[in-house]
């Protein structure tokens, strides 16, 4: 019997003891992250440091977005003693110039490990809280480094730069197109915690700096900027435009934007405001979700670049490339002459000038002078529609530019030669019989025959 006792518990023993070190394995051995990540849980706070995200700069090296230091304000409300609570959230609401009732809600959430206070203080604001903190003892409250986007140019720019959220990242413009290049990487702070989780001192903490994003040089020159604007600006009020006015400055010889503008803009430092002191108080007259409508509309409408976003009609500008096409082909020559009428006639339809204008007869210089619509319809002729549209694609304008904004248009809108009307109209009129024997003359001028 005592041999069998001995056995039997010889054998429970060696269950029990075999469990428990199965047990042990599962728990250190195949548990082991699970239970790494709690520990460090308890053990650990985690903040992140946010990174500035990159300058951006104009050919020059003249900032134009920069990142600026700022505070973002949060409390540990299990940390704080609730004799504070009271007097914390009054003093925190008159700082922060926030409501007392909700400050004090979040307070008052006595297992709550995180509240947002506010976002983005300056350093002023930040330092009266933590001296406040300092004063009265407080615990729990976190007063941590953040960064912010600035525009030192405020509205200077805008449509071209773009803005951030409030979590940095980019929302239009170059903002939006180099996001990923100008976003840093974050920086982290390590806390230790005891036992009650309260942070140890900071001689236990880790740092982990940020790293801040890439710079952004631009081709746009600051200084042809303000030119830009400016008269454009001038332009826009004195002729009531309506719906925004556009201007580009291109360096014809490489393509380089060195200036691009959409006005009216808006404030980048603050987007979501609407610049139009008309239209924001129609915003602000109406109520619910038919001011929420509006207010997106008005937004989204001081945001669009209109340079990129919208297609263009050239109208009379295009005759500069109906010109240069003409002049490539071979079809007319800088010494050709031109006439301009009281009207030209196509295929039974009669055009005039502006204004019906009559620049009687003109080289090609002066038919891009007058900007002549007769003459060029004339040089439009000799060129031929399937060279005319054969020209249009060669310069490019059937595609996307591909200017590194968000928002172009993939491709545009123009006509092809089977759908364009007919081109024969030279016999049609006396006008145009009248400018073959111009051509005539000056072809017999040019030999040394009769004079004009």
């Amino acid at each position: 019997m005592k041999l069998r006792t001995r056995l039997a518990a010889g054998f429970f023993v060696a269950v029990c003891f075999s469990t428990l070190v199965g047990r042990l394995w599962y728990l250190q051995i195949h548990e082991y992250d699970f239970y790494a990540q709690r520990a460090a849980g308890q053990q650990l706070r985690d903040s992140v440091v946010p990174a500035p995200r990159g300058d951006i700069l104009d050919a020059n090296g003249t900032p134009l977005a920069v990142s600026a230091s700022c505070w973002t304000i949060r409390a540990v409300p299990r940390e704080m003693a609730d004799e504070d609570v009271a007097e914390a959230a009054a003093a925190l609401a008159q700082l922060l110039e926030l409501d007392e009732a909700d400050v004090l809600e979040k307070l008052s959430q006595r297992k709550s490990n995180d509240a947002l206070l506010k976002r983005r203080v300056n350093q002023e604001t930040a330092d009266a809280v933590r001296a406040a903190c300092l004063e009265n003892d407080w615990q729990g409250i976190l007063i941590l480094q953040d960064t912010k986007r600035w525009y030192p140019e405020g509205d200077f720019a805008a449509s071209l730069l773009g803005f951030t959220n409030v979590d940095n990242q980019g929302v239009a413009g170059l903002e939006l197109e180099y996001n990923s290049l100008l976003t840093g990487q974050d920086g982290r702070v390590l806390s230790a915690k005891n036992a009650w989780g309260y942070d140890m001192p900071t001689d236990y903490d880790t740092y982990v700096e940020p790293v801040q994003g890439n710079s952004l040089k631009l081709t746009v020159d600051a200084n042809i900027q303000h030119y830009l604007e400016n008269y454009l600006s001038a332009a826009v009020k004195e002729y009531s435009v309506s719906a925004r006015g556009v201007g580009i400055v291109m360096e014809v010889d490489t393509g380089r934007i060195l200036a691009i503008s959409t006005k009216p803009d808006y404030d980048p430092n603050e987007p979501r405001v609407i610049q139009d002191e008309a239209l924001r108080a129609q915003v602000d007259s109406l109520t619910g979700e038919e001011r929420a409508q509006a207010l997106t509309l008005a937004q989204q409408t001081q945001w669009r670049n209109k340079a990129v976003s919208d297609l263009y009609e050239p109208g009379s500008v295009f005759k500069l490339i109906t010109a240069a096409a003409a002049l490539d082909a071979g079809v007319v020559t800088t010494g050709d002459s031109f006439f301009c009428g009281e009207s030209y006639g196509v295929s039974g339809v009669h055009f005039h000038c502006a204004n019906r204008n009559q620049h009687g007869p003109q080289n090609l210089a002066q038919a891009l002078q007058n900007s002549c619509n007769q003459s060029f319809i004339q040089i439009g002729q000799r060129l031929g529609k399937d060279a005319f549209c054969d020209y249009f694609a060669a310069f490019g304008l059937r595609e996307a530019t591909g200017i590194d904004l968000p928002a172009e248009p993939a491709k545009s809108e123009f006509y092809t030669a089977d759908r364009m009307g007919p081109a024969n109209g030279l016999t049609k009129t006396p006008h145009a019989r009248f400018f073959q024997r111009i051509e005539w003359l000056q072809r017999q001028r040019t030999k040394g025959g009769a004079a004009v």
